[in-house]
């Protein structure tokens, strides 16, 4: 970016003693238009913070011709900008600012005029005076909105820079809609820029409005997305329960098993020993047994404790509806076609498969009571280490 220093007017600033030999001549006649501007109350606060960016810019590139790396910030780095703004030579709002240790107000000012180079890019010319920022406020631009532009990503960056060719500006919201845009629906942010050109978005509400759209759309894609998972699940579970009502155990037991001898007295029980347990073949013996017993443990534990909510829900329903069993006779006739329904709750409908559940339920339990029972270790049972 060139800088252009403007011109001072005619009126006369005096500068104290040794001020004139630390400046070149476009410094001092920058530094005679920051003090003019600071004198000057009716002149907009805004055309002075302007001046006040050219000024440090013009030092700081002299700081870097020097090899000096222009202090930023609170930090106390070298820098002809707090030098002269100590010692008073830019007026007194400026002094008060180094004295006060206020870098930041001005560091946010030139941060502001870097948004406003980015955003305005090939729309700053140098045939002006104007710094980027200057003609960013010129423009509409506040130092909030440049401040959120310049915080926003690239990729928001450059959908903002369309909208602001195609609409000549934008707001806070704007940047605020597009960046979230940008993040939440990455995919689709090639949507977004067609709208933004065919000027759908002057109200940045409408961004918000197509993001709610965007939102149901995805969560209803969600949905159907996971109702075909759950489809395609219970499909597979019928077909292992079809599997299960046909099964037949392949085993082949010997009638004792482990190290120790058949007692002569059958009221000793002995467990086979530690030992056994922890040999090749007590390891094989135990995987021929147990098997995968406790496999499916953990989904049917976790399973049927989510069945027992729902159900105590229906329960809780049930308990304050009148018409309970008209509401569930509508539900399967008309809510889903006949197709989706069974895709929901298996090949025989809901009621039935409830049904048929029950009484799965019911053998399993009955299956239960003869493994506990005959799985329990007997009263007076040793347990040999060896």
């Amino acid at each position: 970016m060139t800088l252009t220093v403007t011109s001072p007017s005619s009126e006369l600033i005096e500068f104290a003693p040794g001020v004139i030999d630390k400046y070149n001549t476009d410094e001092l006649d920058q530094i005679t238009v920051v003090r003019q501007c600071n004198f000057r109350m009716s002149k907009a606060r805004s055309d002075w913070q302007c001046e006040v960016v050219r000024l440090k810019l013009l030092l700081d590139r002299q700081d870097e011709a020097e090899g000096v790396a222009p202090g930023k910030g609170n930090d106390h780095a070298v820098s002809r900008f707090w030098d002269g703004a100590r010692s008073g030579d830019f007026g007194d709002a400026l002094k008060e600012m180094a004295d006060n240790g206020n870098r930041m107000t001005v560091n946010r000012w030139q941060e502001a005029n870097d948004a406003a180079t980015k955003l305005l890019g090939s729309g700053v010319t140098h045939v002006t005076p104007a710094l980027p920022l200057q003609s960013a406020l010129e423009q509409g631009f506040s130092f909030r909105v440049l401040d959120a532009f310049s915080s926003a990503p690239e990729p928001a960056q450059e959908s903002l820079r369309l909208l602001l060719d195609v609409d000549g500006g934008f707001s806070q919201r704007h940047v605020e809609y597009i960046t979230r845009l940008h993040s939440k629906f990455s995919d689709r942010v090639d949507e977004l820029n067609e709208g933004i050109l065919a000027g759908a978005f002057k109200r940045p509400h409408t961004i918000a409005d197509l993001m709610d759209e965007w939102e149901t759309q995805r969560r209803e894609q969600e949905a159907r997305e996971q109702a075909l998972a759950e489809a395609a699940a219970l499909q597979e579970a019928e077909k292992n329960e079809d599997e299960a009502e046909s099964y037949e155990p392949e085993v082949e037991s010997e009638p004792h098993i482990g190290d120790q001898p058949k007692p002569e007295d059958v009221t000793v029980r002995r467990s086979p020993s530690k030992a056994w347990y922890q040999s090749p073949t007590g390891k094989s013996k135990v995987e021929e047994v147990v098997g995968d017993l406790g496999k499916p443990l953990s989904d049917l534990i976790s399973s049927l404790a989510e069945l027992s909510k729902r159900l105590d829900d229906q329960f809780a329903h049930s308990s304050q509806m009148h018409n309970y069993a008209e509401f569930w006779a509508g539900y399967d006739r008309f809510f889903y076609t006949e197709s989706t329904h069974r895709c929901k709750w298996g090949r025989s409908g809901r009621l039935e498969r409830m049904k048929k559940l029950r009484s799965q339920m019911r053998e399993i339990a009955g299956k239960l009571d003869v493994y506990i029972s005959a799985s329990t270790p007997p009263e007076g049972i040793e347990y040999p280490e060896v």
